[in-house]
């Protein structure tokens, strides 16, 4: 069926995106769907001596999909990630992770999955609107935006200050709700 046709009908490709712990948990070694990465998630992962030919496999057999985000995207994951206050906990990769994942949801034919353990990258998914699914951990209750506060003053604050300009004090983090996730609330 062609891809215009899809879209018309309301059908969508599914397209899995891996973290480097999915790498790790062996995931995509266990089944025959069809993965997408990208090239830093890949060298985070390449010390793995016993799983490096097997990735290399599934690249020669088209069930992993190596592909780099355009710098629109890359750019537009960073604001999100800034936006939520992840910016200092999301590493290149992890950035590169979040790109690919709008690049291949703008591609309208695209339903996105990210499955990942890690927390920052699961909250900005979460505030994009992109599906996560948790390979160990249960997954995060909420996804937000992180405000850094003064617990003495009382003042957030934005950026990366690290202490309080009033009274020195070390600033606290807290999250401020977007909306729930995996809860009834």
């Amino acid at each position: 069926m062609k891809e215009k046709e899809k879209k018309k009908e309301g059908k969508k490709d599914r397209a899995i995106v891996l973290d480097a712990t999915a790498f790790y948990a062996g995931i995509p070694l266990l089944s025959s769907s069809k993965y997408y990465t990208t090239t830093a998630i890949l060298k985070e992962v390449r010390h793995i001596k016993q799983s490096i030919e097997a990735i290399d496999l599934l690249v020669d057999v088209g069930n992993l999909i190596v592909l780099d985000p355009d710098k629109e995207c890359i750019a537009e994951a960073r604001s999100y990630a800034e936006k939520v206050g992840e910016h200092d906990a999301l590493s290149d990769a992890d950035i590169s992770l979040i790109a690919l994942a709008l690049m291949l949801q703008r591609s309208y034919y695209y339903d996105v999955t990210i499955v990942t353990d890690d927390y920052s990258i699961a909250n900005v998914a979460g505030v994009i609107g992109l599906d996560v699914s948790y390979i160990i951990s249960k997954g995060i209750r909420h996804v937000g935006s992180w405000i850094r506060y003064c617990k003495i003053c009382r003042i957030t604050y934005s950026g990366s200050s690290k202490v309080c300009k009033i009274c020195g004090n070390e600033l606290k983090y807290r999250l401020i709700r977007n909306s729930s996730k995996n809860s009834d609330e």
